[in-house]
């Protein structure tokens, strides 16, 4: 799922050489393969502390809120915190970004100037952000911060990474099949969480123990690949 992570590139982009940023990725593959390895610890003994099956896709926030000192649980919370807020900063910037260079500077208005289009930019990251707020309320009227944040990502994770990495490593992916796979993930986030009738079709065993983002990136990865296959040009 990290490979769909808009922080990520944003860091890569950022570099000042190619150099760089070859340096920058094998950094980062060390560093998260230590912060997972610590996260899944961590995890791992907070969860044979709690009995509640309920708490277990927040078991890191509530172990630091049920077993840690004060000072040491203020410190995880807020690293968490942090870690919520650096990611929503990045799911904003990236599609006003993308607004702005795609369909503004391409279609709309070309020669621009640069002070108008920080001012836009800036202006669309408000706008998008008050769009994502009305469609939080919407779509998980019953759910916390924490669990509006993993809602937000899965369905990001689920939408975007499969035709990321089938950008960088498939030649044989297209545009029609990206596409698919985008609505698809989306799409499949959202009836999961959503649907009613989702509960009648999914046995209850099933439906209760598997996160939303297992059968959502499946049938992304499905859908990426068979419309590719069917709209690919000899």
């Amino acid at each position: 799922m990290i490979m769909g992570d808009a922080n990520m590139y944003q860091r890569f982009f950022a570099s000042k050489s190619a150099e760089g940023a070859k340096f920058a990725t094998k950094v980062l593959i060390g560093a998260v393969a230590a912060a997972e390895l610590m996260i899944i610890f961590s995890a791992w003994v907070a969860s044979s502390m709690i009995p509640d099956a309920e708490v277990g896709k927040y078991v890191l926030i509530y172990a630091s809120h049920k077993f840690l000192p004060t000072f040491l649980g203020a410190i995880m919370m807020t690293t968490i915190v942090g870690i919520i807020i650096s990611t929503a900063d990045s799911f904003l910037l990236v599609p006003a970004t993308t607004l702005m260079r795609d369909v503004y500077l391409n279609y709309i208005n070309p020669n621009a100037d640069e002070k108008k289009i920080v001012l836009l930019s800036r202006l669309l990251v408000l706008a998008l952000g008050i769009v994502a707020y009305i469609v939080s309320l919407g779509f998980a009227k019953s759910a916390g911060f924490f669990e509006r944040a993993l809602y937000a990502y899965t369905i990001y994770g689920a939408a975007i990474t499969p035709t990321l990495v089938a950008a960088l490593f498939w030649r044989g992916a297209t545009k029609a099949g990206a596409v698919a796979s985008i609505i698809t993930g989306t799409v499949t986030t959202l009836l999961w969480k959503e649907a009613a009738f989702i509960k009648n079709i999914i046995p209850v065993n099933i439906y209760n123990n598997m996160d939303e983002v297992l059968p959502a990136i499946t049938l992304s990865i499905v859908s990426l690949v068979l419309v590719s296959l069917a709209t690919k040009k000899d």
